[in-house]
């Protein structure tokens, strides 16, 4: 067998190798978090059980694309209906729940980098 081949296999093995790929992929994690669990895996390199895993053993009880999709949806609504023309007050009123909404949504992303 060829050195470059036996070099190749103990590398593969090597645990220390794997614990800092696995920290790579928990760090990028937040950049998958809109998307549905199999396809951040996918993404990602994991499984849907490690990325599991790795959430609950840092106080993640819940995989937050279907919130973060919900939250998109209803701030995309009342952008499209915040222009319409509309009095003062309802207007006043849209953008209000627009930034209550968004700041929830930054608040998902957030909350989800600091357990991480």
């Amino acid at each position: 067998m060829p050195s470059s081949v036996i070099q190749q296999h103990s590398h593969a093995t090597d645990p220390s190798s794997s614990i800092s790929r696995r920290k790579k992929c928990t760090d990028d994690m937040v950049w998958f978090i809109h998307l549905p669990m199999h396809q951040a895996a996918k993404a990602l390199g994991m499984s849907c059980a490690m990325i599991q895993r790795t959430c609950r053993s840092n106080g993640i009880q819940r995989w937050p694309s279907r919130k973060i999709g919900a939250l998109d949806r209803k701030i995309l609504k009342l952008e499209k209906n915040m222009f319409l023309p509309r009095d003062r007050v309802k207007r006043t009123k849209m953008l209000d729940e627009w930034k209550k909404l968004s700041r929830e949504r930054m608040d998902i992303y957030c909350n989800f980098m600091s357990l991480i």
